[in-house]
């Protein structure tokens, strides 16, 4: 009778044993595949981390270089805008030089009583000044 009542026993003992090792080999297999699917989303986030870093360092440096450009032609326009008021001054200088240069050829040819010549006297006459002041 003790034999019959220690099959039980032993029976209910070998098979807590056997399910108690059937469930941590399913713990393990568990924290096995969940490690692994871990280690993968990390893998996936980290070249898709890498890839926008790459991006965001094409970008500054593409804003950069756009910044670069734009300075550079900031600096031109500022360049062109100098170089045209130098050249209106000049061309004022220039005008005002051969308006007194005009002006002294008129008193010239007035105080010699003569004749300005046909193609400079219509020079004159374009720029509304009197040419008949002298006789040829």
């Amino acid at each position: 009778m003790t034999d019959h009542v220690d099959r039980p026993k032993t029976y209910t003992q070998e098979a807590m044993e056997a399910l108690t090792a059937l469930y941590e080999a399913t713990i393990r297999n568990l924290r096995f595949s969940e490690r692994r699917k871990l280690m993968n989303v990390t893998r996936s986030f980290e070249v898709k981390l890498a890839a926008a870093y790459e991006q965001l360092n094409e970008s500054a440096q593409a804003e950069s270089r756009a910044q670069s450009k734009a300075d550079d032609l900031e600096r031109s326009v500022r360049d062109l805008r100098h170089e045209s008021k130098q050249r209106e001054l000049s061309e004022r200088l220039a005008v005002r030089d051969m308006q007194q240069l005009a002006a002294r050829v008129l008193t010239l040819h007035s105080d010699a009583n003569t004749r300005l010549d046909p193609s400079t006297a219509a020079i004159f006459a374009r720029r509304g000044w009197n040419t008949e002041m002298g006789r040829s």
